[in-house]
């Protein structure tokens, strides 16, 4: 790893492997996406020195597995030395997002829902959008031919899950938080990208 400032979005749930993260460098390159538990992210946080954690939070839902899987890995971020945002002279800081509320105030219109193939390529290309060096979700098209649509198959592979989604938009905003301080807000406990 490097000592350079990295982000990271972190989407919980709970299972076998309850977190899924996305690292992002200064530059918005993706470093890693990946599944994973509480000590597979203790692991890579642990060796990274400068780093802004951002977890996917969901207002309006919360079932008390997930919050369980949270009050587990708020505990390990606090004896990692992680400090809530902000923390101005911490090199170590998490703060929390609502991924819907982020990701329809990037796009300023109305999203598809996350659970469909047109929303989880809507959701990679608002990141793509952004900047984010991630796979052009477009080329996700190029894939498709008729003998494959009337086959039922689908490159589905080649996109992001929901939860990679969520993770990542998470890093992006907190990348926000270190490099573009005027363009997000507080709302009570959620940092959000704002509207220009």
């Amino acid at each position: 790893m490097t000592s350079d400032s990295i982000f990271v979005g972190v989407h919980l749930s709970y299972g076998r492997e309850p977190l899924t993260f996305a690292l992002l460098d200064n530059d918005l390159k993706l470093i890693e996406l990946a599944g994973g538990g509480l000590q597979d992210a203790s692991t890579i946080l642990s060796e990274l020195q400068w780093v802004t954690v951002c977890v996917a939070s969901r207002s309006k839902s919360k079932s008390v597995k997930s919050a369980n899987s949270s009050a587990l890995f708020y505990e390990q971020l606090g004896n990692l030395s992680f400090r809530p945002y902000p923390a101005k002279k911490d090199a170590r800081h998490w703060l929390k997002t609502d991924v819907d509320e982020s990701f329809s105030l990037l796009l300023r219109k109305k999203l598809f829902s996350r659970r469909t193939l047109e929303g989880r390529i809507q959701r990679a290309l608002i990141l793509y959008e952004q900047g984010l060096q991630i796979t052009d979700p477009m080329e996700f098209f190029e894939e498709i031919t008729r003998y494959k649509l009337m086959q039922g198959i689908l490159p589905v592979e080649n996109l992001y899950t929901s939860k990679e989604l969520d993770a990542l938009v998470a890093a992006y905003v907190a990348w926000m938080t270190v490099n573009k301080p005027g363009q997000f807000t507080m709302q009570g406990e959620f940092i959000l990208p704002s509207q220009e």
